[in-house]
């Protein structure tokens, strides 16, 4: 299958989307400034979501601990999505090609439909819509269903950052400390926090953790420019603060995943999900909207 991009330019922005590999992004970049990771080459013609900008986690985020959970009755038994994994990741919707719907030189709509399956029992529709705004990129992100039945969901961008020569500034409450594969234990408040919350170069961290008690608000910077990234839930027509944050600093990777997320990872299998952000959606919409709102850095004047 030959997979093509489409590209967007407004406002100073140049975005370029690949609905085919799994509605990612491939680029965004600001008056020639990237504000993400630029795509891996070959990532687009082959379809490999983790090689891009960004990629959307729906109807789920993180994993579901053996693919294995019950909800209003339905037994899943999903299986692991990505090679060398036990547990599916991410959802469903970076490993399917997506749909446009609409498209202009500052906009882009795209959509997919999914009737249910082994990789997730109940129907749904999920859509990415892309918005190049004076003064900011918004992604919103959504996901409805289409079932009878009841169902869990959680939902998030999966945004890679160039780490190289960044600094990253966040206000959270906690971290949740994790086991063997990534999975949440209990919450702490390490120096981590501290840190974060006065900025710190992110090659200084190494985490893969979800923070609790954000403020919805993250800086980043580099030595000539910079963002602030902002997120916000809606469910149907009533919005809420977004209040988790998963963060990725793997050492020497030259990137960093800054993942604003309506739930905590490895939710759907604790005692109580709906604590940790799960949304049992009944003929409903949860959305998460994400703003990354660049700006230019001014050195000293002389």
């Amino acid at each position: 299958m030959t997979v093509h991009s489409i590209s967007l330019s407004a406002h100073g922005f140049e975005l370029e989307v690949a609905p085919e590999a799994g509605g990612g992004i491939a680029g965004l970049s600001w008056y020639g400034y990237p504000l993400l990771r630029p795509a891996i080459e070959g990532a687009v013609a082959s379809a490999d979501p983790l090689g891009l900008s960004c990629f959307p986690m729906t109807p789920y985020v993180s994993r579901i601990v053996d693919g294995v959970f019950t909800w209003g009755g339905v037994r899943t038994a999903i299986p692991p999505n990505m090679a060398g994994g036990s547990h599916p990741l991410h959802g469903i919707g970076w490993r399917n090609p997506w749909r446009v719907l609409a498209h202009s030189d500052s906009f882009l709509e795209i959509e997919l439909h999914h009737f249910g399956d082994i990789s997730w029992p109940w129907a749904f529709i999920t859509r990415q819509l892309f918005h190049l705004l004076p003064d900011a990129f918004e992604l919103t992100l959504s996901v409805e269903s289409l079932d009878p039945r009841p169902f869990p969901a959680s939902l998030g961008p999966h945004p890679y950052f160039v780490s190289d020569a960044a600094t990253l500034q966040i206000c959270a409450e906690s971290l949740w400390e994790t086991t063997g594969e990534a999975l949440p234990s209990h919450t702490a408040r390490p120096p981590a926090i501290d840190q974060l919350y006065r900025s710190v170069k992110v090659t200084e961290l190494d985490l893969d953790h979800c923070f609790e008690g954000w403020n919805g608000r993250a800086q980043i910077d580099w030595p000539s420019h910079g963002l602030i990234l902002e997120a916000n839930l809606w469910v149907d027509e009533t919005p809420s603060p977004c209040t988790r944050l998963q963060l990725y600093t793997p050492p020497r990777a030259g990137f960093f995943c800054l993942e604003p997320v309506t739930a905590r990872a490895v939710a759907f299998t604790t005692s109580n999900p709906k604590e940790l952000g799960v949304i049992e959606l009944e003929q409903q919409k949860l959305s998460i909207v994400t703003r990354i709102v660049p700006f230019m850095k001014v050195g000293p004047t002389t």
